[in-house]
C-alpha cells in the first residue's frame, strides 16, 4: 500500500500521541461512551451522529446499506470524514465485509467470493491477496475496521446461519485460510476481528432469532470449535462473541455475557489479549433470557466485552428492537449508572477502555491509497473459478427455446453476466414460491426446450426443491446451479449438469456461466 503523503509516519506518532493524551483527560461520560459501537441514520454525517459522538462520546461507528446508503466510494469516503472530523478521538469505524453473503458495500467495490470458495481453490495465499484488496478498498473510503474473517467451523452442514460463511468443515482448514486473510488485512492496514466465539458452526437455530445450544463437552471444543481462537488469537486485533449457550462452559449463561467464557477462556485459558466484541445486542438470541438490551449492555461488559456493537433493525424483524438515538442514550445512561453504583467496577471500565484505545492506535491516519482496480476483479474471478465444482455432467444440448428460472433473491447479479444471451426467457420466483409461481413455472416449462436453473436455499424451502423437482420430471435438459450451501446439490440427483459455485457473487455466477459454456461445447 502507498500513501501520498510522505509525512505519513509522522502523523501516525502524532495520532498515537494524541490518544494517550486524550485519555488522561477523559471524562466518566467519555469513557463509558467510547465502549460503544453503534449505528445512525444518515448518509452523511448529520445532528444523529453529532449527538452521538460529541454528546455520548461513542467510540465507533458501524455502517449499514439500511440506513447509511453505502450506494459510491464516494458516497462513504465523504460520510467517514464527516463523522471523523466530529471525534476528538479518532473513532473505529466499522462494517461487514466478508466477501460472499455478507458485502455490505458493494457499488464501486469488488465483490470477492465468500470464506468456503475461498477454502475450495486450495490456495490459501488466495484468501491473503483478497483480504490485502478488500482491505485496500476499504481503507480507500475511511472504514478502518472489519468484522472478520469468520473462523467458525462449520460442521453442520445445515446451519442456518453460518453456512458458506465457513471455510470448511475442518477446523485445521479453517485455521490455514483464516491465518492468511488475518495477513493480508494486516499488511494492508485494516483492523481484523475474528468471529464468532467461542463458535457458532455447529447450530440449528439462527441467534438472530433464537439461543441456539452447543451441547458438546469441554474436550470436543478443544478440538473443534475453539481450536481456530486457539491458534489465531495472538494474531487478531479483535474476537466477536456469539449468542449461543454452552452448557460444558457455562450452563446458565449465552457467551455474551458469560465470564467464565469471556474472561475464563478467552482471556486467561486461551491468552487473548486484544479487544473483546460483542455481536450486536439487538438479537433475539441474546434477549431471549428476559433482558432488557440495557441490562444486557451492563452484563456484557461485567462478563468481558471491552466493546459493544449497538447496531441494526435487520438483525431483528421486530421492530419495537429498533435500536434509535434515543434508546442508545439510555444504554450509555446505564452503563454510566453501573459504574456509580459500582456494579461495574472502575478498574474494569479503565481495562475496558485501554484496550478500546490500544486498538485505535492502530488506526492508519486517513490518507490517499492507491490500488488497482482491475487487478481485484481479476483476482475476484480467478477464485471464483478455481473454486466451481461440476458434481454431473451429462452430454446434453440446450436448443433455442431455453427458459432460465431462478429465485428473485439473484436476479441483479444474473442480469449482470451473459446468462440473458442463452435464455429465450427469464422467471424469477421467491425463495419459497406461491402456488402461483409453481404454475407459472409449469406454463414456462411446457413452451421450453431446455432448462437453466439456479437453486439457493433450496433445502430450507421445500416449495423450491417442488419447483425444481417439476421441471426435472418434464425430462428436458437442464441444467442446475447450486450456488450458495452444499447441500442443495444433493437434493436434485437426476439433473443432467450440476455445478456448484459456494458462492452467490457475480464472480461466481460469471464463472459459472464460463463453464457451462465450456461444458456444452465439449458435448456438442
Amino acid at each position: 500500500m502507498k500513501y501520498k503523503n510522505m509525512n505519513f509516519y509522522f502523523a501516525l506518532l502524532t495520532f498515537i500521541g494524541l490518544i494517550s493524551c486524550a485519555y488522561s483527560e477523559m471524562s466518566l461520560e467519555e469513557k463509558v461512551g467510547q465502549l460503544l459501537m453503534v449505528h445512525f441514520h444518515g448518509e452523511e454525517a448529520n445532528q444523529e451522529a453529532k449527538t452521538l459522538i460529541q454528546d455520548l462520546h461513542v467510540g465507533g461507528i458501524i455502517y449499514y446499506n439500511w440506513c447509511n446508503g453505502l450506494s459510491s466510494a464516494s458516497q462513504i469516503h465523504n460520510l467517514s470524514t464527516g463523522l471523523q472530523k466530529l471525534a476528538t478521538t479518532s473513532l473505529l469505524i466499522a462494517v461487514d465485509q466478508e466477501g460472499g453473503l455478507v458485502n455490505r458495500l458493494k457499488q464501486g467495490f469488488t465483490l470477492f467470493p465468500g470464506n468456503l470458495a475461498l477454502a475450495k481453490t486450495k490456495q490459501p495465499e488466495l484468501a491473503e491477496k483478497s483480504a490485502f484488496a478488500m482491505g485496500q478498498e476499504l481503507l480507500s473510503v475511511g472504514i478502518n475496521m472489519n468484522l472478520a474473517p469468520v473462523v467458525d467451523v462449520n460442521n453442520n452442514p445445515y446451519n442456518p446461519i453460518i453456512g458458506i460463511r465457513s471455510f470448511a468443515a475442518s477446523a485445521d482448514q479453517v485455521v490455514l485460510f483464516a491465518k492468511s486473510a488475518l495477513q493480508g488485512y494486516r499488511k494492508a492496514g485494516m483492523i481484523t476481528c475474528l468471529k464468532h466465539f467461542p463458535g457458532h458452526g455447529d447450530v440449528v437455530v439462527d441467534s438472530h432469532q433464537g439461543l441456539p445450544i452447543i451441547r458438546k463437552s469441554k474436550e470436543q471444543l478443544d478440538k473443534l470449535e475453539l481450536l481456530p481462537f486457539y491458534r489465531l488469537a495472538d494474531q487478531a486485533d479483535s474476537i466477536m462473541t456469539a449468542h449461543l449457550l454452552v452448557p460444558a462452559l457455562d450452563p446458565q449463561n449465552c457467551a455474551t455475557l458469560s465470564k467464565n467464557i469471556l474472561t475464563g477462556l478467552l482471556r486467561e485459558e486461551i491468552g487473548f489479549q486484544g479487544v473483546i466484541v460483542s455481536d450486536s445486542l439487538v438479537m433475539q438470541g441474546l434477549l431471549n433470557n428476559g433482558y432488557s438490551i440495557e441490562e444486557a449492555a451492563v452484563c456484557s461488559i461485567n462478563a468481558g466485552c471491552d466493546l459493544l456493537i449497538l447496531g441494526g433493525r435487520q438483525l431483528n424483524a421486530n421492530s419495537s428492537l429498533k435500536l434509535t438515538r434515543e434508546k442508545i442514550q439510555k444504554i450509555h445512561q446505564a452503563l454510566l449508572q453501573a459504574v456509580h453504583s459500582g456494579v461495574i467496577s472502575k478498574q474494569r471500565l479503565e481495562e475496558a477502555l485501554q484496550r478500546v484505545l490500544n486498538l485505535k492506535s492502530k488506526i492508519l491516519p486517513f490518507s490517499k491509497v492507491e490500488y488497482n482496480r482491475l487487478e481485484h476483479q481479476e483476482l475476484s474471478e480467478k477464485i471464483a473459478s478455481l473454486a466451481l465444482q461440476t458434481v454431473k455432467n451429462r452430454s446434453i444440448s440446450l436448443k433455442k427455446e431455453v427458459v432460465l428460472f431462478a429465485p428473485k433473491i439473484l436476479k441483479t447479479d444474473i442480469k449482470q453476466t451473459s446468462f440473458p444471451q442463452i435464455a429465450n426467457d427469464f422467471f424469477f420466483f421467491s425463495l419459497n414460491p406461491s402456488q402461483d409461481e409453481y404454475n407459472k413455472a409449469q406454463e414456462l416449462a411446457e413452451n421450453a426446450s431446455s432448462f437453466v436453473c439456479f437453486c439457493y436455499d433450496a433445502w430450507k424451502n421445500p416449495q423450491q426443491i417442488r419447483l425444481i423437482q417439476s421441471l426435472l420430471k418434464t425430462k428436458k435438459p437442464i441444467v442446475l446451479l447450486s450456488v450458495k450451501d452444499p447441500v442443495d446439490a444433493h437434493l436434485f440427483p437426476d439433473v443432467d449438469i450440476l455445478i456448484t459455485t459456494f458462492s452467490p457473487t457475480v464472480a461466481s455466477i460469471k464463472a459459472a456461466y464460463e463453464k457451462i459454456q465450456d461444458q456444452l461445447d465439449n458435448s456438442n
